[in-house]
């Protein structure tokens, strides 16, 4: 059963499916990366050329404009899982 949960950074480094320091990449162009990176307030966030941004803010500046769907589909982990496999992984294993 689907689960309408918000997607949380944060929520998935404390599980382990991202690391601190992990590198992101955009799925289009694999040059084009951000790293996960823990911010002061303990929350975790995105830093790409010094600037810290949300996932979304990055897929934006990766697209060049809103993303036609949710921004985690545009990026992938270095394990080559999209951010949307890892927020569904526990969606996906109770459909299974």
């Amino acid at each position: 059963m689907s689960r309408k949960h918000k997607f949380d950074l944060t929520h998935l480094v404390h599980q382990g499916s991202l690391k601190d320091g992990e590198t992101l990449s955009y799925v289009s162009d694999p040059k084009m990366t951000c790293v996960v990176t823990k911010q002061p307030n303990g929350e975790f966030k995105v830093v790409a050329n010094k600037e810290t941004m949300t996932v979304h803010a990055f897929a934006q500046k990766c697209l060049g404009q809103e993303p036609p769907d949710h921004a985690t589909k545009w990026l992938k982990a270095s394990n080559g899982k999209t951010l949307y496999e890892l927020w569904h992984a526990d969606d996906y294993q109770e459909a299974a």
